[in-house]
């Protein structure tokens, strides 16, 4: 008869928790700092375009999105709703824009923030 080894390698829970929990971190200050970088290259008049950018969680999808434009603020003034719509930022991101180092704000801004060694800074400390 055979004799066989074996090797038992059992699952830490706790740590597997951990490096979840760090990674979404990690995604997310990807995402925020990607936003921020779109809202230097943004184009501005008013702000509202720069104002709209932002990070949010897409629910169902396991994911996080650096969105602008839509509906960025609403209320109530006397007794009015009013709401402001930033419903332009797509034609600012592809142009033409009166300066055309503006367009593309969004892209550009992935571009930047994911060149160089961006998995070491936002994810290298999860095994640790």
């Amino acid at each position: 008869m055979p004799i066989v080894q074996s090797v038992g390698i059992t699952w830490n829970r706790r740590k597997l928790a951990e490096i979840d929990h760090k990674f979404v971190e990690g995604v997310f200050e990807l995402g925020f700092d990607i936003a921020a970088q779109a809202r230097r290259n943004a184009p501005y008049v008013t702000g509202a375009l720069r104002n709209s950018i932002r990070v949010e969680e897409a629910s169902g999808e396991n994911a996080v999105l650096v969105r602008a434009g839509g509906v960025v603020s609403s209320g109530t003034y006397n007794g009015t709703r009013i709401s402001r719509n930033v419903d332009y930022a797509y034609k600012r991101e592809i142009g033409p824009n009166r300066n055309p180092a503006t367009e593309h704000y969004m892209a550009n801004a992935q571009r930047a923030i994911m060149s160089g060694n961006y998995i070491q800074k936002y994810f290298g400390g999860i095994t640790k």
